[in-house]
């Protein structure tokens, strides 16, 4: 009796320690084959926090336990997460809430409003584009610094540098003032950037409402006035080139467009295998 005793002992505590289920995150369907973790899936998946999606010739959609749903392209591969889509390659389009974030080569886009629907993708180059269809994008860097509010039927690239200092700066946009604070907007961005420099009256004095092309440092830590995403520490400024509204901040060059009417991903089914996958 002891002995069955001391049998039952060791099961419970077997058991007891045993780890608990993974937990379900979502769902994801595809009308062709697509490979979740590495394995062949034709059909339906259920997903897991750091499942990895890769879609062959068909799109997939992704369900995320309503924090997201999500198309990605084919010949497209992500890492899902609760909270959060990390793009690989190719190209995705979601709806989603703040809540959840796209990132994609050290970028962060955060839908603006509930219901948010847009495009994210890597092209050429490491080139990252974000689009939103309805709603907008904040599209933020590694360090917190908002680079760009994505407004409604906006595109706009996010182009890798592949030198130079992170926190180097050069923008072009309109000079203002406020409450004696000296301000650049980027009217492709709709971003503002607080400028901070000695003397400022004396060199941007006469340069308020013109456009103007700045150098300088973005400065960590530094607490904005005037609704400004960010403090740049002005090194240089000159008259910009006719037409000329971009932003180059922490090794990114933004370019602003304009999105194409019917944009998004257009659905492909097709039984073959996944195109790429070792």
């Amino acid at each position: 009796m002891l002995k069955n005793l001391q049998a039952a002992f060791v099961l419970s505590c077997i058991f007891s320690s045993a780890p608990a289920a993974t937990v379900s995150i979502g769902s994801v369907s595809a009308s062709g084959g697509m490979w979740v973790d590495n394995y062949r899936v034709a059909g339906n998946a259920t997903l897991f926090d750091g499942s990895v999606v890769q879609t062959g010739h068909a799109t997939a959609i992704l369900r995320l336990d309503k924090a997201a749903e999500i198309t990605m392209a084919s010949d497209s591969r992500a890492a899902l997460h609760r909270s959060s889509l990390v793009i690989q390659q190719g190209e995705i389009e979601l709806t989603a809430s703040p809540s959840f974030q796209i990132e994609a080569i050290g970028l962060h886009a955060t839908p603006g409003q509930d219901n948010s629907r847009g495009l994210v993708s890597i092209t050429a180059e490491n080139t990252v584009q974000v689009a939103a269809l309805t709603g907008s994008f904040g599209v933020t860097n590694d360090q917190g610094v908002l680079l760009a509010s994505v407004r409604p039927g906006q595109s706009i690239f996010f182009a890798m540098q592949t030198s130079g200092d992170p926190s180097a700066c050069t923008a072009t946009g309109r000079i203002s003032i406020d409450s004696g604070n000296y301000f650049v907007t980027i009217a492709s961005t709709g971003i503002k950037y607080q400028l901070a420099a000695k003397d400022l009256p004396k060199l941007l004095g006469n340069l308020v409402g013109e456009s103007v092309t700045i150098k300088g440092i973005v400065v960590s830590g530094a607490a904005p006035a005037g609704e400004a995403t960010a403090v740049i520490a002005l090194q240089n400024f000159w008259t910009p080139a006719p037409g000329m509204e971009t932003l180059l901040i922490s090794g990114r060059l933004i370019v602003a467009g304009v999105v194409a009417p019917g944009s998004g991903v257009t659905a492909k089914n097709d039984s073959k295998d996944p195109a790429g996958i070792p």
